[in-house]
């Protein structure tokens, strides 16, 4: 079995080799060597291994939560895999395309239809209902899961973009906190003189952004039922104008500039975030001064769609191709349910959804946090929001958007230019990914 404090010496120790290996493209890890990647070896029980995600307070307490499942369960050895988001999303790939994935991972709610479009991606978790409590899950919530049928995932906690202020600052101005998508241009028009944003965001959230607006604005959905991108070229006209005018008129910095650290250090008055990346954000924000403060969802009167969407934060999945089932369904459930796991994590991946580990917060008064102020706010508005679907998020798509309305924000070429090449480079990929399904 792994040694805590030698995993911990470990952790403690590669700092510096963990920003080279993710440059790199690789990925800490438990396993045994295998060329850049390093090594905590265990005994010779069942093996199981392990990958997820995070920060370095994440790796921490994952590595305590796994240790103490081992204690537990003394027949399974169970092998770290981690990294940051970049490291982990690339590494991912190749291990999905190879076969070669961990038994038990932390997986992002768009790898569903990456990696799993029939169902057949990862483990039937519905065949493994005898080693987890999906009692402690609503139909609902598994049914974000549900691939063809079969239960390839549970989520963590659900997730949905939400806007955060930092009070002080608007209250230094005089500036009643956004309302409205007009409420923006009016604030920075006081803001600017100081090389203050009013809100600021990264890519992802930039276009969850933009979505919002056009179909609040318009009425129409940016994309269908089966992921088409559907705005014709005077939409995606609409779309690019507006993203242009965030930028000219200091709303927002580009996505190039945007940093978190950002929100921390004043540079901008407000943040889009997730609600599981609340406590990262405000924590930070409130340690250094600032007084954040959840904001409402800009508007428009009468809108006939929200233009807001709600999706699992993260998920658990197992392989479809694990030699050790048992033992993985065992993990998972000591991941989701158990009281020792549900303190070590409390909110920092988001409210938890298992209803048992809402208690165990509740009873523990452990829920009092940015992420669950942030969770009660998505709760409140989930009727008005529709479900995430993964096109809205996955890379290609955000990457063709971004270079092409650069290439307008930027002066490389105009808006009618642009418009043509972004909706048929749309269009295009919209034909590869329906054709492959």
């Amino acid at each position: 079995m792994h040694s805590k404090n030698m995993a911990k010496k470990i952790f403690a120790g590669m700092t510096m080799l963990m920003v080279m290996t993710l440059l790199s493209g690789g990925l800490l890890t438990g396993c045994k060597k295998s060329g850049s990647v390093d090594v905590i070896t265990g005994s010779d029980s069942s093996k199981i291994s392990f990958s997820w995600w995070g920060n370095d307070a994440r790796h921490a307490y994952t590595m305590d939560g796994v240790d103490e499942f081992q204690k537990r369960n003394p027949d399974i050895d169970v092998e770290y895999h981690y990294g940051d988001w970049n490291g982990y999303e690339k590494r991912m790939q190749v291990w999905m395309k190879s076969h070669t994935e961990t038994d038990v991972m932390q997986i992002n709610y768009a790898w569903l239809d990456t990696y799993s479009r029939d169902g057949s991606g990862y483990y039937d978790l519905y065949q493994l209902k005898d080693y987890i409590d999906l009692d402690n899950f609503t139909k609902e919530d598994l049914a974000f899961g549900e691939k063809n049928g079969k239960l390839n995932a549970i989520p963590i906690a659900f997730n949905t973009s939400t806007v955060y202020y930092n009070k002080k600052i608007y209250d230094a101005y005089g500036i009643s906190l956004p309302e409205s998508w007009d409420d923006y241009f009016k604030a920075a028009k006081i803001m600017k003189k100081d090389g203050i944003y009013p809100i600021g965001m990264a890519k992802k959230q930039m276009f969850l952004f933009l979505i919002a607006y056009y179909e609040q604005t318009t009425g129409k959905k940016m994309f269908g039922e089966d992921g088409r991108f559907l705005p014709g070229e005077k939409d995606v006209k609409t779309i690019l104008s507006f993203y242009k005018r965030l930028i000219d008129e200091k709303v927002m910095p580009s996505v190039d500039q945007f940093s978190d650290t950002m929100f921390v250090s004043g540079k901008i008055a407000g943040g889009m975030f997730w609600v599981s990346d609340a406590g990262n954000c405000c924590g930070g924000l409130k340690a250094a001064g600032g007084e954040p403060v959840i904001g409402e969802y800009p508007d428009v009167p009468g809108q006939k769609l929200t233009g807001w969407y709600v999706k699992p934060a993260t998920m658990y999945a197992v392989s479809s191709l694990t030699n050790h089932p048992e033992e993985a369904a065992r993990l998972l459930n000591y991941l989701l349910n158990s009281k020792e796991m549900v303190r070590l994590q409390g909110t920092e991946k988001g409210v938890p959804v298992s209803r048992k580990a809402v208690r165990i917060l509740h009873q523990e008064n452990a829920i009092q946090s940015y992420e669950a102020a942030g969770n009660n706010k998505m709760i409140k508005e989930r009727k008005y929001m529709k479900v995430l679907q993964p096109v809205m998020e996955n890379d290609d798509v955000l990457n063709i958007f971004k270079k092409n309305a650069d290439e307008y924000i930027y002066g490389v070429k105009d808006i009618d230019f642009v418009a043509k090449k972004l909706y048929r480079e749309m269009s295009v990929y919209n034909t590869k990914e329906n054709d492959s399904k």
